[in-house]
């Protein structure tokens, strides 16, 4: 099968009865600038779309994903009713963070603003520069969040090999009350490598490009129906393949021909 992206939008123009493209990223005819445009989103789309669980090619465990928590160097002034914290952080203004370890300042509070990523204002009169603890991430609703892996979706998250069933996405992060320290992810990477992709996984690709550049070429609202009908088909047999790319061990029985 194709193991380019020019091979690939070239298979969707030729299947449109269109001209070749000689290459999507440096061509500058009209279809190579239209297949160009395209492309990505077709890819990423069809990446998250299919299985459940994702397509098995594409998926990715990373381990050990630490909560989202950073380290206290230092405490300030900064008005009479708020302290400046300097750490290394990834909050915002507005979010909430629950400080512990430290002497004068454990406790649940607002993040008035953040100019940097190395410190960040707190609803709380400064006292003294304890000098250390840690500020973790924290909301009403959920009390921990972990940082996503670059991913298109999040298949799942777990804890020692069990799954959590009561998470959300938010943004770049996973919300969670379940565990407070470290979780797995299950996640459906952004692969751009077209050499990766199975067959049935580029037949349906190619279709989804020919959805979306016939209308735009031809104006044929028929071509559109065709090549729709044809992807229904093709997607459910990709996903049938897809299902079958696993090992099922079969059973023994040398214990019971050994007389056992």
């Amino acid at each position: 099968m194709a193991t380019t992206e020019t091979a690939i939008a070239n298979l969707a123009l030729i299947g449109m009865g269109q001209l070749t493209i000689a290459s999507i990223d440096s061509g500058t005819d009209t279809l190579s600038i239209k297949c160009n445009a395209l492309f990505d989103q077709c890819r990423d789309e069809l990446l998250i779309s299919g299985p459940e669980k994702g397509w098995k090619f594409a998926k990715r465990t990373y381990h050990g994903i630490d909560v989202d928590s950073c380290t206290i160097t230092h405490f300030t002034f900064a008005s009479s009713t708020t302290t400046t914290v300097t750490a290394t952080h990834a909050f915002a203004a507005g979010d909430t963070v629950t400080i512990s370890g430290t002497t004068n300042y454990d406790g649940t509070y607002d993040v008035v603003s953040v100019s940097t990523t190395k410190s960040f204002v707190i609803t709380k009169a400064y006292v003294a520069d304890d000098a250390t603890g840690t500020a973790q991430w924290t909301s009403d609703e959920y009390a921990y969040r972990y940082a996503i892996p670059a991913s298109k979706k999040v298949i799942s998250v777990l804890s020692g090999g069990i799954e959590l069933s009561d998470w959300t996405r938010q943004g770049n992060w996973i919300l969670t009350n379940e565990e407070s320290s470290e979780v797995d992810m299950v996640i459906i990477q952004a692969i751009t490598d077209v050499t990766l992709f199975p067959d049935w996984f580029v037949k349906v690709l190619v279709l989804d490009l020919q959805i979306a550049l016939v209308y735009n070429i031809t104006q044929d609202l028929k071509a559109i129906q065709l090549f729709e009908m044809k992807r229904e088909l093709a997607m459910a047999k990709a996903m049938a393949m897809d299902e079958s790319q696993k090992y099922v061990q079969e059973s023994s029985t040398a214990w019971i021909d050994a007389g056992r």
